[in-house]
């Protein structure tokens, strides 16, 4: 009996390790930071939205915030200057008494969008980001979607245009290299800047489903630069153009992910 037992054992132990281990798919992915990934970024042709992100860029505030840390360094590369002043302050990072210790009428405030403040008019409260169920008794859905990230654009007035990606398309070669084109005018337009939504299992990065914006492409290696907002624990990293679009062509509750591109309206 017991080398009975031991002949069912092998196979469900196995069975479990496949589930827990990356598709066979799965890309690899390269540190900018690396020699390699340095090198990239020097020869990249495509490479001023990188410039353009980095001064504003900063980690989600938490597990579930990646879109919507995407979103806010989007925004303030876009509209926070010196000069405008329209972007309301976020008294939230400020207690009333931190701030009487300024002269009346100035605050130590910058007029920028925090990750607090950008979800004023989102169709998607933080609580729901964070895992409160929309209606009584009802799912969980943690952090946002395609269409949420979309949505939260449109309450900022921006411009956006979302493309889900198809995986039964990523056989044809027109649909591929029409989707890189896509991503590359987005990246070489002024004012244009891409958040990618896509499966972090499928670059075989631990966790599911991400947000963060995409930053430069080098040609050479056909690769795209990925600005990881999870910089707690995951570098920012190059993926080529077919690992990428695998890892966005993946499901997401009832629809795949993919990519939106943001520019002023």
């Amino acid at each position: 009996m017991l080398l009975k037992k031991k002949r069912y054992l092998a196979p469900l132990t196995c069975f479990i390790l496949l589930l827990s281990q990356a598709p066979s798919f799965a890309g690899d992915t390269l540190d900018w930071a690396s020699q390699e990934g340095v090198s990239r970024l020097s020869a990249a042709k495509i490479k001023q939205d990188f410039f353009h992100l980095a001064p504003q860029f900063e980690g989600q505030s938490n597990k579930t915030f990646c879109g919507v840390a995407s979103m806010v360094i989007i925004a303030n590369t876009l509209r926070s200057s010196p000069e405008n002043t329209d972007i309301p302050l976020d008294n939230s990072r400020l207690t009333q008494a931190e701030g009487a210790y300024f002269p009346k009428g100035v605050s130590p405030l910058f007029h920028r969008y925090s990750q607090e403040s950008i979800l004023k008019e989102s169709n998607k409260t933080r609580a729901q980001i964070l895992g409160e169920p929309k209606i009584k008794g009802g799912k969980h859905d943690y952090g946002m979607q395609l269409s949420e990230i979309t949505a939260l654009a449109e309450s900022l007035a921006l411009k956006v245009q979302s493309t889900n990606v198809m995986p039964k398309q990523l056989d044809d070669a027109n649909y591929v290299l029409s989707t890189k084109e896509q991503l590359k005018r987005a990246l070489e337009q002024p004012d244009s800047y891409v958040i990618a939504n896509y499966s972090r299992k499928t670059l075989n990065q631990q966790g599911s489903g991400h947000f963060s914006p995409l930053a430069a492409y080098d040609e050479t290696s056909d690769s795209f630069l990925i600005m990881d907002v999870s910089n707690t624990y995951q570098t920012w990293v190059w993926v080529s153009t077919h690992d990428l679009l695998q890892a966005m062509a993946t499901q997401d509750q009832n629809k795949t992910r993919g990519f939106v591109i943001i520019t002023e309206a």
